[in-house]
């Protein structure tokens, strides 16, 4: 077996990973609950007992807690006098379930890679079929991914069935923000005319019947492009070889939270696997803010 080709600062790697779980806990909330929670309740139709931002620490905590032992947590930090009240089973469920999903802002400039994963709806169960819903066989929610390229972060997270629509409405919602979103990587799910249209360089393996003859310009010259060179040089000139990473990405969020989820609607089946893909999104933004990344580097 030969010598491992990449080296790790661990040092540096093993404070970040603490790091993540540290800042997970909102200390500032802790410390300004009467500030924040009387700006909330200035305008509100109804009086809160916590502050809004108070919901991130409850949606951390469900990804590992069902809602009845969040609120025995709440308890127990409102005993020790870290909070100076607890909330009920149904306050913390309306505030998890209607918690707006948002990730961390995207670089400026970038490039994105986009891929699904399944999400086990039966703790334990195998992947049965490919489509998500709610009906009687399904065991699995298809979630699709779109991440950075170099940062290693999620960008949107969503449950889909088409996955094609999915990734062209993150692209254009990045490029309506500002974003330039320089190139796009993605398997041959994604060799479709509409990822094409966004006028994002696109890195992308034609299907075997791709026609050089229909579809839009830049995908004709990219099926063009890909039979002249061949797959293998094909993947060392585009550098597809990076989309893998994503692949390391859903392994990393599985090892952290698990592959499955405990709820029963499928609502709730959403939100849950969700609030993975954006716990570790949070973590790890967080923690390179702090402590800096410590990624492999090749010698």
């Amino acid at each position: 077996m030969g010598k491992s080709k990449y080296k790790r600062d661990w040092h540096k790697y093993d404070e970040n990973v603490i790091t993540r779980y540290t800042l997970m806990f909102p200390f500032y909330v802790f410390e300004h609950w009467w500030d924040l929670l009387a700006e909330e309740n200035r305008h509100a139709k109804k009086t809160y007992k916590a502050p809004k931002e108070f919901n991130e620490f409850l949606a951390f905590l469900h990804i590992f807690l069902p809602y009845r032992a969040i609120e025995g947590v709440l308890r127990a930090l409102e005993r020790l006098k870290i909070i100076p009240t607890s909330l009920d089973y149904s306050t913390i469920w309306e505030r998890v379930r209607n918690m707006n999903i948002k990730f961390p802002e995207a670089n400026d400039q970038l490039e994105v890679i986009a891929d699904a994963t399944g999400i086990s709806t039966n703790k334990g169960g195998q992947y049965i079929i490919a489509k998500w819903g709610k009906t009687k066989d399904s065991k699995f929610l298809k979630i699709e991914i779109v991440m950075d390229k170099d940062q290693f972060n999620v960008i949107n997270a969503e449950v889909t069935s088409n996955e094609v629509q999915t990734a062209v409405k993150t692209v254009k919602d990045l490029q309506d923000k500002g974003k330039k979103v320089k190139k796009f990587y993605g398997d041959k799910a994604y060799d479709a005319n509409e990822v094409y249209k966004t006028g994002v360089e696109v890195v992308v393996p034609p299907r075997k019947n791709a026609s050089t003859r229909r579809g839009h310009p830049a995908r004709r010259k990219a099926v063009r492009e890909f039979k002249r060179l061949g797959y293998n040089r094909w993947r060392e000139e585009k550098g597809y070889g990076v989309r893998w990473r994503i692949e390391s990405l859903f392994s990393a969020v599985k090892r952290t939270f698990g592959e499955s989820v405990r709820a029963t609607s499928f609502l709730g089946q959403v939100v849950e696997a969700k609030l993975k893909f954006w716990a570790y999104a949070w973590m790890v933004h967080l923690a390179n803010s702090v402590v800096g990344r410590a990624p492999g580097i090749r010698v």
